[in-house]
């Protein structure tokens, strides 16, 4: 039995696990800036398990670890796929064939946000963030929010200064429209992030964020 075929009997195989023990999902996937989780962005419905990264079932995940095994079938996803289901919403982070699939919970909506560039060279009007002026290139993207990462104290550098907390942050990449340093990333609930860093793994990008704190 060559590789391919192997790949795709565990593939197989992960789904008649999941159509019994798992739950019912939708996968959608994104191909442009604008909201993924719509109809017609929808690929297919498939039975999807969720257990923790080592694969055991006889122990709770750990508390704030947004990082699963999916057992399903890996033949009808990608990395970048969004899995929908009554558990919430996942993010497909790898899918290595025969390797599982790494899922990420996904526990925010984002939307992503880039400031316009100087009109001119030289001295300019007002030069804070307007957002009248700024232009959105990732709109509603389901993403997991995690403290952890860059985190620094406000400019002043005084002792009682604010710490800035840290984030990283992972989202679904698409072709032409990918996070740049110093892209304002805003949530569902109203905060406001800075991108301090970005790395595209696959269909994922991992973000190093800076919360804005008043």
């Amino acid at each position: 039995m060559d590789g391919l075929r192997l790949a795709d009997r565990i593939a197989y195989g992960g789904g008649m696990a999941a159509r019994k023990a798992g739950v019912i999902c939708d996968s959608y996937r994104a191909i442009d800036g604008t909201c993924p989780l719509v109809p017609a962005r929808r690929m297919i419905r498939l039975g999807v398990l969720s257990v923790p990264v080592g694969g055991g079932v006889r122990g709770p995940a750990g508390f704030g670890v947004p990082f699963r095994q999916l057992v399903l079938d890996q033949a009808y996803v990608q990395a970048g796929d969004y899995l929908v289901g009554p558990n919430g919403t996942s993010l497909v982070a790898t899918n290595e064939a025969p390797a599982p699939v790494l899922g990420v919970q996904c526990n925010e909506v984002i939307t992503l946000w880039r400031t316009a560039q100087p009109a001119a060279p030289g001295l300019n009007p007002y030069g804070a963030v307007l957002f009248s002026d700024a232009r959105v290139v990732l709109a509603g993207f389901p993403a997991a929010l995690m403290p952890g990462g860059v985190s620094d104290r406000t400019r002043l550098g005084l002792p009682d200064d604010t710490k800035l907390p840290g984030y990283v942050g992972v989202v679904a990449a698409i072709d032409g429209a990918g996070p740049l340093v110093a892209d304002i990333v805003r949530d569902g609930r109203g905060r406001q992030f800075v991108v301090d860093a970005a790395a595209r793994f696959g269909g994922v990008w991992r973000l190093a964020l800076t919360e804005s704190v008043a």
